[in-house]
C-alpha cells in the first residue's frame, strides 16, 4: 500500500505542475454503492450513498489518466439478529480511454487499481479490518458544457477479493483547466 500511496503523491505533483496544461480536470461525484458478500453463515447485501473526488489528465482526445479518493459510504445489513456495517474507502488510479461524440458528449472506459481499507462493524463494535489492492473498472458518459465544465454519469466495479460484488453508480461534475 505504501508504493500505491507514493505513486498517488507522484501523480499529485504531476497534476500540480501541469495545472496550466490543456487536459487537466478536477471533479466530484455522488452515487449509489452496492456491497454483497455471502459466506457460510454470513450473508451481507446492502447499499448506501458514496462519493468520489478525482483529478484527471487527458494526453489526447482519446487517452488519459485519472486518480482519486472514493468513499463507499457505510452500507448496513441485518443478519443473525445483529446489524452489520462496512465502512470502506480507497484511492484509485485508472488509465482512461475516451471516445468523443457529437454535441459535446464523450464516452469513456477506464481500468486500473483501487487501494482500499475497510472496517467491519457489528452492533457498533469493530470486529475486523482489511485492506488490499484490487482491480477497478468503469465506464460512463460526459456532457461537456462549454470549455471548462462538464457533467458525467458513470459506473465503477471493484474486484475486491473479500467481497462477492462491489459497484458504484454515480453522477457528478468536472472542472477543466
Amino acid at each position: 500500500m505504501k508504493n500505491f500511496t507514493v505513486a498517488l503523491l507522484g501523480l499529485a505533483v504531476l497534476f500540480t505542475s501541469a495545472a496550466y496544461a490543456e487536459g487537466l480536470s478536477l471533479g466530484a461525484s455522488l452515487g449509489y454503492v452496492n456491497v454483497e458478500d455471502s459466506d457460510p453463515g454470513f450473508d451481507f447485501e446492502a447499499t448506501d450513498t458514496g462519493y468520489k473526488l478525482f483529478a484527471s489528465y487527458e494526453f489526447s482526445n482519446h487517452l488519459g489518466i485519472e486518480g482519486g479518493y472514493i468513499d463507499f459510504g457505510k452500507p448496513e445489513d441485518q443478519f443473525l439478529g445483529s446489524f452489520g456495517q462496512i465502512d470502506a474507502s480507497g484511492w484509485n488510479l485508472y488509465g482512461v480511454g475516451n471516445l468523443p461524440l457529437s454535441g459535446g458528449v464523450d464516452l469513456f472506459a477506464k481500468a486500473g487499481i483501487v487501494s482500499w481499507d475497510a472496517d467491519s462493524i457489528i452492533d457498533g463494535i469493530l470486529v475486523d479490518t482489511a485492506d488490499g489492492n484490487d482491480l477497478a473498472l468503469g465506464f460512463g458518459a460526459r456532457w461537456n458544457i462549454g470549455e471548462a465544465f462538464g457533467l458525467r454519469a458513470e459506473a465503477d466495479w471493484f474486484d475486491i477479493d473479500e467481497a462477492d460484488s462491489i459497484w458504484m453508480a454515480s453522477v457528478g461534475f468536472e472542472l477543466r483547466f
